[in-house]
This record gives C-alpha cells, sequence and structure tokens, in this order.
C-alpha cells in the first residue's frame, strides 16, 4: 500500500535558518570526527515525535559525548586548558525562546495604552485627556495611509498653518536619552507620504529641522504591487525638480521648488543618496536636505546577509550627514511609519549606547533593548511592529558586542583565533577558527560537514534551552 510521505516513520530534518548562525553563545563545542548522534528513544523515535523533542536530544547528546568545559574545541585530542574562552555579550542582548515572550509583553503594554486611551475619550469631557488618546476626525481618516496606525494625540507633529485649518500630520517626535552621558537623540517617525500629503510632509521638514535635514526611506515606493509611499522627491537627473504645494492648500503662500543636486547609489549601504534643495519660492535662504532611500528591508521582514551591514553603514552615514542628532531630527519612514521605522530608531539608539560603553555594565535583570522598545511604543504605537523585527535587533547587538570586543582585545582575539563574522553569501565567512588537528593528524569527513553544521547552528540558537 502506497504511503505518503508525511506517514512514513522518519525524523524530522532540522531546518537551520540565516538568522540560526549568528546566534553565537557563550560558548560552542565543535564535535570530534568521528562523533555519532547516538540513536533516539523509542518514544521520541515513533512517528509524530516532537520535532523540539527530537533536537533537543541531538543537541544533549552532542554536549555530553563532547563533555562541554566553556570553550571552543576542534578535536577530541585537544586538553581544556586549550579550548578558546570567549567573553560572553552581556544576557540581555542574547537572543532566546524568551524573545517571543517579550514581544507579547510590549504587544500587551500597549493594549493598556490603547484601552487606557479609549476610556478617557468615552469617559468625562471635563477629565483630563489621556497622553495615550487617539486622533480622531475626518481629516485623520483622510490623511492616515492606514486606519489602524496614527500618533498619540499627546505626542505628534503639528503642522505650522494658519488658525481653523488642520494641523495634522501622521508622525511622532522621538526622543531617546543615553544612559552614561544623558545626552538626546531626536527623531521624527512618520508614514510614507501620500499624493494628498506629501506637500505637507514637506512643509514639516521645513520647520521641524535645521539644514542640513537628514530623510531615512526604509520602504520602496511600491512593493508586492501595491503603494507604499508616494514618490515625493525628484526621481532623476532628467526630471530634476518638484514643484511644492502649487495650488497653496492654506493660502499661505508656503510653495517650494524641491531640487535634485546630486545623486548616487552606495552599493555597501544599498542605498540611492539624494543631495535635494529647498528653495521658497520667494527666493529667501535654501534649505538642504539629505533623502537616503535603502533598498534592502521587505515589509515585515528583517534585512539577511549582506544587507544587514549595509543598514549598519546606512545608520552610520545618516548620523554623519545629519546637522545635529541631539537637536536636529532625523525623519525616518517606512510605509506605516512603525515596523521598520521603530527597529531603525531602536537600533541607532543601541549602538550608540554601545559605542559610549554603556552596555558593559548591564545587569542581568536588566534588558536595554526591550526598555528603548518600550519608551518608543509610549512615544508612538506598534513601533518595531513584529515578532522577527524585535529578534532581528537582538542578533545586532549581539554581533555588534562581540566584533566590539575584537576591536578593543585585538591580540587577545588572534591568539584565540576569535575573527570577525561576515555576511552570509559574502566570498569568505571568517569565524571561529578551527585549531589544528591533533597528533592522530585526523580531520572532519566530507560526509559529516552537513551534520556538523547544523549542530553547531543548533547550538548558536538553542543554547539557553536547558
Amino acid at each position: 500500500m502506497r504511503t505518503n510521505a508525511a506517514d512514513r516513520c522518519e525524523p524530522p530534518q532540522p531546518v537551520i535558518s540565516p538568522a540560526a548562525r549568528h546566534n553565537l553563545p557563550k560558548t560552542v563545542t565543535i564535535p570530534p570526527s568521528d562523533f555519532v548522534v547516538p540513536p533516539l528513544p523509542e518514544a521520541a523515535a515513533s512517528c509524530g515525535a516532537d520535532r523540539k523533542l527530537f533536537k533537543l536530544h541531538k543537541l544533549r547528546a552532542l554536549r555530553r559525548k563532547a563533555r562541554l568545559v566553556g570553550g571552543v574545541k576542534t578535536d577530541a585530542n585537544m586538553s581544556s586548558s586549550q579550548s578558546l574562552q570567549v567573553p560572553p555579550s552581556p544576557s540581555s542582548s542574547k537572543r532566546s525562546r524568551n524573545v517571543h515572550q517579550k514581544f507579547i509583553d510590549l504587544e500587551w503594554e500597549q493594549r493598556q495604552r490603547v484601552l487606557q486611551g479609549i476610556q478617557h475619550q468615552n469617559g468625562d469631557s471635563e477629565q483630563q485627556p489621556s497622553q495615550w488618546a487617539r486622533c480622531t476626525g475626518d481629516d485623520v481618516k483622510d490623511r492616515n495611509r492606514y486606519l489602524n496606525v496614527d500618533p498619540y494625540q499627546g505626542n505628534r507633529v503639528r503642522l505650522k498653518v494658519p488658525d481653523g485649518t488642520s494641523d495634522y500630520i501622521n508622525a511622532s517626535p522621538i526622543e531617546l536619552r543615553s544612559s552614561r552621558s544623558d545626552n538626546i537623540l531626536k527623531y521624527i517617525a512618520t508614514q510614507g507620504p501620500k499624493f494628498d500629503t506629501y506637500s505637507h510632509f514637506w512643509r514639516m521638514i521645513w520647520h521641524e529641522t535645521t539644514t542640513p535635514a537628514v530623510i531615512v526611506m526604509l520602504t520602496q515606493t511600491h512593493e508586492a504591487s501595491r503603494e507604499k509611499c508616494y514618490p515625493y522627491y525628484p526621481q532623476s537627473p532628467e526630471a530634476p525638480s518638484l514643484r511644492l504645494n502649487a495650488q497653496d492648500e492654506y493660502e499661505d503662500a508656503f510653495i517650494h521648488e524641491l531640487q535634485l543636486a546630486n545623486l548616487e547609489e552606495d552599493q555597501e549601504a544599498r542605498a540611492t543618496i539624494r543631495e535635494l534643495d529647498m528653495v521658497p519660492e520667494e527666493g529667501s535662504e535654501s534649505k538642504k536636505v539629505w533623502h537616503l532611500l535603502f533598498a534592502g528591508w521587505p515589509d515585515f521582514l528583517v534585512p539577511e546577509g549582506a544587507d544587514r551591514e549595509a543598514l549598519l553603514r546606512l545608520i552610520s552615514m545618516s548620523r554623519e550627514k545629519n546637522a545635529d542628532n541631539a537637536t536636529n531630527p532625523r525623519i525616518v519612514h517606512c510605509s506605516a511609519g512603525v515596523g521598520r521605522s521603530g527597529t531603525f530608531i531602536a537600533l541607532d539608539w543601541l549602538l550608540q549606547e554601545l559605542d559610549d560603553g554603556s552596555l558593559d555594565e548591564v545587569q542581568d535583570n536588566e534588558d536595554p533593548i526591550f526598555g528603548v522598545v518600550s519608551r518608543l511604543r509610549e512615544q508612538r504605537m506598534m513601533m518595531v511592529q513584529s515578532e522577527p523585527q524585535l529578534a532581528f535587533i537582538y542578533d545586532v547587538v549581539r554581533e555588534q558586542w562581540r566584533d566590539r570586543w575584537i576591536s578593543q582585545h585585538s591580540e587577545e582575539a588572534e591568539r584565540l583565533g576569535v575573527t570577525r563574522r561576515r555576511p552570509s553569501g559574502s566570498p569568505e565567512e571568517p569565524q571561529l577558527k578551527r585549531q589544528k588537528s591533533g597528533p592522530s593528524g585526523t580531520t572532519p569527513r566530507g560526509e559529516d560537514e552537513d551534520e556538523r553544521a547544523q549542530l553547531e547552528a543548533e547550538l548558536f540558537s538553542n543554547s539557553e534551552m536547558e
């Protein structure tokens, strides 16, 4: 009788995600070349055995067989004194199964804020309005790109327009304070402009920033055949200018010419860089604006491989081009202005904290990553919108902590054979160097390489399961 593949009693095969290879714990042990995974217990090997139990059994068997002693060993003949001792990254930067629970906690906090805002809106009109109250009105509905994403009424950018007219724009001012230096980083998180709101966007740029201003655009104008953002900037040297507010919507003569001064592609940052001049019609002083369009971040997903390194380059570039990150807010937007935008802002602040040394002495019961995402959501709803985006932040911070340690302890890193990671897909992917084989001269068999790589990756991502 013919059976389906799903009905056959076969152990599930581990599936290793690209991100799993980045999840380096304190230590990892590479098994000797002759290591064979013991057979599963009968109960676990039966049809329908839990996939997680299967993986967990393999990991535990690997650890018992290899006699994990706190270092990286590449051969059974190496002594524990030859193990590579790599300092652990802060416990708060470790990605684990707890990321799921942390995201649930963030979502629960957000629901409580929204509920509080609704209760105040429906309560006594004389009651002090809640800081979580949402914006309402026809102008809000018309100007929002998405019905369920808008700024809190108590923390929104107000357009500078004549009295009696709508000052609404879907944008939130964001402030994050350094835990060590007390410096402030300022941003404005906003949605991708629509056709009928892009002049509002440029009005905000003119009034809320100094020159030069920086706009970080993390979405394409269209993704999956849907508009994510109206092309609110000059597209090419062949169409080098754009007239803003030509109809003088507010009848205040706020009319500008947006001119493309330069356009270039930065391959390292995977970004199209536009240098723009915003020139008033009456001929007063213009404003320079840097527009950085990132091409490596699909909606609801995270950058992988070389795109991850490109994002770090983009973050650094946005700081360098801004007039003053403490007083001049960088404008950050994707489509809704919460998922990719929130992740970018959280990473920018955390990497600054890392450079300042603020993450060197984080206590085990502290989690600056969770903390900054929570503070972002207090200022704009749904910031860091998905669980993969939250996990991505943990991954990047841990990797950058490791690279920083290598930079500060280059001689020790060289002695231990610890090298920087490279994005997957690059010609060379340095990692923990394998030591030479023992006196027997044995080297890993080619037929075992795939299994060994899978087990090693599972150790990286499941180091906290026991």
